[in-house]
């Protein structure tokens, strides 16, 4: 990769030697050049910022015959700010377009372009045949950019929301300008979750199309809607990956709807590549109408808060995307998406993946055991990540417990929480919601569950610096 003229300096069997040592340490970097795609194997932490700093090299900020006399010439007050942005100090994309290449960044536009060539490979192996992007917002705002694209090229004007209380979603609809149009949860018939019966949603498109159509056409309910007569049109807004008690939305039957309507589909997938179950519905949706899905860099791929992944069957729409993004963007939560990628590296990914289902199944077993021995049960709710445990004590005082045992995670919700239960009325119990998410080690979930068990306890007064109380909590600590 790098022709070192050496020669003469050294005998010539210590050159071929350290020639041989040179390309071997070379030969990653110079295979993600030449195939850009996952590696199968990670990559060391030496090699991936040596694979930054010659890509940064190539900024015209890294120029020292450069007259810079911009208003913008990647000035830093401080070498910090150089380490924050691995040397990418003009950012990446332009005004107009977010992967359009930057003048001033060869390097950055080279980097972000390896980085969604290699999302794109490692969503190929999983199964998802997909293009995507690395976006540098995180998933509420992905979710705006999606929107607005929607809005340009189809005219959407509401957006229809099977109920999940997460503000994120909600605001990103407002965000974007358009309208909402609620889809409430219904309570399940075991009364041990929430879901939005998918008629429901189908209802709600066709009182949207009736709203919007001027020409009142009596067959509008049991046609497609043709979108190229340029009315304003409703999209659905689905969500795949939530918090239990809320069952995820039946994404392939929305698809199927959305196709037969001819109107837009977006999916919520926050954390739904870290396991197979999701992706597996996400497959079978692909085959009829979703325009795109949005997860979260940090939830899947174990990168710092701040970066998107959006992924679509249609190239030319995720440029679309791309092109409602204003400004050019700072380069750090792509540069973290590429090295999550090269450091954790597919046969690794695949590894956590089975690490995670394994640490599921603990946590199930665990939690069952702790439900019947305190009387409670745990809900039937089909979550690949996250488990319901009810509690007969407060819910919220426990999860205060656990947070100040160090216990990060966990949502205690009271029954009567509309918001946290997404339901008209009261919920049939208070309960726990705990997690089992990629990168979770297990003795992790073994000692949560363990002071789960002191928090649930019915002494209420142990958490008020009681000595047996504070004996306790150093004991599991």
């Amino acid at each position: 990769m790098i022709d070192l003229n050496i020669s003469g300096i050294i005998p010539k069997n210590m050159e071929n030697r350290g020639k041989l040592v040179l390309n071997d340490n070379l030969k990653n970097i110079e295979d993600i050049f030449n195939h850009r795609v996952i590696p199968k194997q990670a990559m060391s932490d030496e090699e991936i910022e040596l694979f930054l700093k010659l890509l940064s090299l190539m900024d015209t900020d890294k120029d020292p015959k450069s007259i810079r006399i911009g208003e913008r010439e990647a000035r830093t007050s401080s070498n910090i700010h150089n380490r924050l942005v691995s040397g990418f100090c003009h950012g990446v994309g332009r005004s107009g377009n977010l992967i359009d290449p930057q003048p001033k960044a060869p390097g950055a536009s080279v980097m972000y372009s390896l980085t969604n060539s290699i999302l794109t490979s490692f969503l190929k192996k999983l199964g998802l045949n997909v293009s995507a992007i690395a976006t540098p917002i995180a998933t509420g705002m992905s979710i705006s950019l999606c929107l607005s694209a929607l809005r340009k090229k189809y005219g959407c004007n509401t957006v229809i929301y099977p109920y999940a209380a997460h503000k994120s979603p909600i605001k990103a609809v407002s965000f974007s300008g358009l309208k909402m149009r609620l889809v409430e949860t219904v309570l399940s018939e075991d009364g041990e979750s929430v879901f939005v019966p998918v008629e429901d949603i189908e209802n709600a498109i066709k009182k949207e199309i009736n709203k919007n159509d001027k020409y009142g056409d009596s067959n509008i309910y049991t046609t497609k809607y043709n979108i190229n007569n340029k009315k304003e049109i409703p999209c659905v807004l689905s969500t795949l990956t939530f918090f239990p008690p809320r069952k995820s939305d039946d994404i392939v039957e929305i698809a199927k709807i959305c196709e037969e309507y001819n109107i837009p589909h977006i999916i919520n997938g926050a954390y739904a590549i870290q396991n197979q179950y999701y992706i597996d519905r996400l497959k079978k949706a692909f085959k009829y109408r979703v325009d795109a899905v949005i997860s979260s860099s940090d939830k899947n791929l174990l990168t710092p808060i701040g970066g998107g992944i959006i992924y679509s069957k249609d190239k030319e729409f995720i440029n679309e995307i791309s092109k409602t993004y204003p400004g050019r963007a700072c380069a750090t939560p792509i540069v973290n998406t590429l090295v999550s990628l090269l450091s954790i590296g597919l046969n690794n990914y695949k590894e956590l993946m089975k690490q995670q289902k394994e640490s599921r199944k603990l946590l199930h077993d665990l939690l069952v055991e702790l439900a019947n021995n305190t009387n409670n049960k745990v809900l039937n709710i089909d979550s690949p990540l996250s488990i319901c445990i009810t509690t007969n004590s407060d819910p919220v005082e426990i999860a205060g417990k656990l947070y100040n045992l160090r216990i990060t995670g966990p949502r205690g919700v009271r029954s009567s929480d509309k918001f946290g239960n997404c339901y008209l009325g009261n919920f049939p119990y208070d309960y726990v919601v705990m997690n089992a998410a990629i990168g979770i080690k297990n003795k992790d979930i073994i000692n949560a569950v363990d002071k789960l068990k002191y928090s649930m306890a019915k002494n209420k007064n142990i958490m008020s610096g009681e000595k047996n109380g504070n004996n306790y909590c150093n004991s599991i600590r």
